[in-house]
């Protein structure tokens, strides 16, 4: 896909929430909650279809990075490399119901030689697959191949470089909601749909913000 080619514009910063120290010395360091060690958002490429008439809660959801992008130390996370979570909730329209639902949760990030970084992901922004012609988005949005396109810029370690294009319809790190697709709805990292369940097909595009909890183990 030529519009996704190129190293996406993502740089997860280092050190930018900082959570409040344990206040009682005598306190267990293990109940303290995880310091977020930076964040940041980038597309993922769905590849199981994921139906909220066929998951169940707390089964296990796996996506591919669509582009590379380098942590703040300078780490390349390649395109292809796994990340992994699990469905929050899932719920097919029932007799009664006004709509179905499917949350999905990402808790890790896979590296090389084996290493893992836990983070806390939530589905930011939804594309329909590359090859997708919809008359809704617009032809200005669209990359070479006839799909919404990630808009790429160079990369530096520890500088923001998000693309701050908000044109409707165009697939960038600052991307919210869902484009190019009649009947779906995002709001916090929550899908619903009023058809009888929440499907996206493999090939789709995501946006998912990320945080990032200590160094990769």
């Amino acid at each position: 896909m030529n519009g996704m080619s190129g190293v996406a514009s993502v740089v997860l910063l280092a050190g930018l929430v900082c959570l409040g120290q344990v206040a009682d010395s005598g306190s267990n360091p293990q109940a303290a909650p995880p310091k977020v060690t930076g964040h940041g958002a980038f597309p993922v490429k769905v590849g199981r279809t994921l139906d909220s008439s066929k998951l169940k809660d707390g089964d296990a959801v796996e996506v591919e990075i669509a582009e590379p992008f380098k942590l703040a130390d300078g780490t390349l996370v390649s395109k292809g490399t796994k990340l992994t979570g699990h469905v929050a909730s899932s719920k097919a329209r029932a007799k009664g119901d006004t709509q179905s639902e499917l949350t999905v949760v990402f808790d890790k990030l896979n590296l090389a030689n084996g290493k893992q970084l836990m983070v806390k992901g939530s589905v930011q922004a939804v594309f329909p697959p590359p090859d997708y012609s919809n008359p809704t988005v617009a032809n200005s949005t669209m990359s070479k191949s006839g799909g919404p396109g990630y808009q790429p810029s160079d990369i530096k370690s520890g500088s923001n470089l998000e693309v701050n294009n908000n044109a409707p319809g165009v697939m960038n790190s600052t991307a919210v909601g869902v484009y190019g697709m009649r009947g779906l709805e995002l709001k916090d990292g929550v899908l619903t749909s009023k058809g009888k369940n929440v499907r996206l097909d493999g090939s789709m595009r995501m946006i998912v913000h990320i945080d990032i909890f200590g160094p990769p183990v």
